[in-house]
């Protein structure tokens, strides 16, 4: 394994308008005296009493600007090729679990409007009412089925997302992070944080005064710095969907993605992520959709269509979670841009009300295995196990905008 080419702490040094970490630090006002946490310009509603939609974030985070959507997944599991390797499901039985995203600082799930659609024997919404996750549980029926269909959409609205720059900056390391937001601490799949790469990126890029700067300024430093030091990031986030048929998300993942220093924008993602839980900061990769229908902005994504994505969040400590999106960031002139202003895609996003969340990993592994690309969804078949390439599976994202709604 090969370090990351270029240390975070040598493009600091070299740039005009970047804030060397020690700088950072002497030049902040103290977290004891923070400003006003009025909304910055252009915020249309955040935790006031006319926002009764749960999951506020709190100062300095806002949202607003909300949206309505129908969204879910549409998946079709079968055997690939013409058949002659039996049924799908020969009569174990088993699960199917899709992730979904039910309580969200951006997105607010209603399960009251579920719907389904699905050749299986019965299906539960498994997790409490307000918890932040919750899963979709089909029950594999115990008999032989050709292939597995399933069908799921639920009423969403999502916000747009902003920061107040100057307030984040005052914020200080905690003392501890709450257990439910530690969790993202620690390594998963395709984000191998343990990893030494990360850890020494980490500790060239703080040089020394990691724990001195304030923990928005960190985070955002070391956001760009990883996003810097890739060659090159391929513009197609799903495996097959230039064809039409998706298949999953196309991600090596943080440790192989460094090795060569190109890879997907999930590959992107997976880095920052993992870098940032090197640091100490709780972060999370986010997979879901894109609404790209009469878009006028200069995303990536496609336009005219509904597409999957990804991008992440880190937790600022008593605010909640701030989105960024490594991606998009890429190519805004990273290496000139000034620590304490506002950077496109990096906590101020207006286009998260165009973004429906499906879950923090790319497949709820605590409820079973994929049998090819992550997309979200796992199963456990009882009746037999799959070779690489034996199952193919379709996911079509579903997301039906309802247009602008009030509070």
């Amino acid at each position: 394994m090969i370090q990351l080419a270029i240390p975070i702490a040598m493009v600091i040094a070299s740039t005009g308008t970047g804030v060397p970490w020690s700088t950072a630090q002497q030049a902040t006002p103290p977290a004891t005296n923070p400003p006003a946490t009025a909304p910055p310009p252009g915020t249309v509603s955040g935790p006031i009493p006319t926002d009764p939609w749960p999951a506020w974030p709190a100062p300095p985070i806002y949202r607003g600007n909300p949206r309505g959507y129908t969204a879910g997944l549409d998946l079709t599991i079968s055997i690939a090729g013409d058949g002659s390797s039996g049924p799908l499901v020969g009569g174990g039985g088993g699960t199917l679990t899709m992730g979904l995203v039910n309580r969200d600082p951006f997105c607010i799930a209603d399960l009251r409007g579920l719907e389904t659609r699905h050749n299986v024997s019965s299906f539960k919404v498994a997790g409490p009412d307000d918890a932040p996750e919750r899963q979709l549980v089909f029950q594999v029926p115990d008999k032989p089925l050709a292939a597995l269909t399933v069908r799921a959409s639920w009423p969403v609205i999502a916000f747009s997302s902003r920061i107040d720059e100057a307030h984040a900056a005052t914020i200080a390391w905690p003392r501890n992070w709450d257990p439910q937001v530690a969790r993202f601490l620690t390594p998963s799949p395709f984000i191998e944080s343990e990893a030494p790469v990360f850890r020494d990126f980490v500790t060239k890029a703080s040089q020394g005064q990691l724990r001195k700067t304030p923990i928005y300024l960190a985070a955002k430093d070391l956001v760009r710095r990883t996003i810097m030091e890739f060659q090159s990031i391929g513009g197609t986030t799903m495996v097959s969907e230039e064809a039409g048929f998706i298949r999953g998300y196309r991600v090596e993942g943080a440790v192989l993605a460094t090795e060569t220093l190109t890879g997907s924008p999930a590959d992107l993602t997976c880095a920052c992520v993992a870098v940032l839980r090197a640091a100490g900061i709780p972060a999370r990769p986010v997979i879901g959709m894109d609404h790209g229908r009469d878009r006028k902005d200069k995303s990536k994504l496609p336009r005219g269509r509904t597409s999957m994505c990804v991008w992440a969040e880190f937790h600022l400590p008593g605010a909640g979670w701030v989105p960024f999106d490594p991606w998009q960031m890429r190519g805004q002139g990273l290496p000139q841009k000034n620590i304490r202003a506002e950077w496109r895609w990096f906590g101020s996003i207006d286009d998260m009300n165009r973004r429906v969340p499906l879950g923090y990993d790319f497949a709820p592994y605590a409820f079973g295995v994929t049998p090819d690309w992550p997309a979200g969804w796992t199963w456990r078949v009882n009746s037999r196990s799959f070779s690489p390439g034996q199952v193919t599976n379709v996911v079509s994202p579903v997301m039906i905008s309802r247009g602008p709604v009030r509070p």
